[in-house]
């Protein structure tokens, strides 16, 4: 709920923009852990980031050569242009079919197949690609407040036998 709103001539100076929510100015955020001094910014922008919503971390499923999954993705401070899955490790990457597009702040809705080798632990990968051509890393980034997570999530499922 929003009680009220106040206009600023100048930057917040007040702890949380002053102090607290603030990302290095390093490319993506991301500094080696411990490193200090560091020349920071209050957050001005967001990362892509995508998720499995189809199937829960552990779940067991019978085995399929092709299984579907989904899940939802948004593309950071624009919108999102592509979802890709994986079900090898990110060795090969299939582009999931996007649901409607509900505007550049919106969660998507994305929906695809994937290959399942063998019966057994499957990591399932997602990365989303924005509309400004940024592409969620396979390696999370670091930084002290952990703002700007944007690595490859992962779910592992377990196929088994009928």
């Amino acid at each position: 709920m929003l009680n009220d709103i106040e206009v600023l001539t100048a930057p917040d100076d007040h702890y949380w923009m002053a102090k607290d929510y603030r990302i290095p100015v390093e490319p993506g955020a991301n500094v080696k852990p411990g490193a200090k001094g560091l020349a920071t910014e209050p957050i001005n922008k967001m990362v892509p980031r995508s998720w499995v919503t189809s199937l829960d971390e552990g779940q067991k499923i019978a085995f399929e050569p092709w299984i579907p999954i989904g899940g939802i993705a948004m593309g950071g401070d624009c919108g999102v242009a592509r979802v890709d899955v994986s079900s090898d490790g990110g060795r090969s990457w299939r582009p999931a079919t996007l649901g409607p597009d509900h505007g550049r702040y919106s969660f998507r809705r994305w929906d695809a197949r994937v290959a399942l080798a063998k019966p057994g632990k499957i990591a399932l990968m997602v990365r989303c690609t924005n509309s400004a051509g940024i592409t969620q890393p396979l390696v999370q980034s670091r930084n002290p407040n952990g703002f700007m997570r944007a690595n490859v999530e992962t779910t592992m499922i377990e196929a088994t036998e009928a």
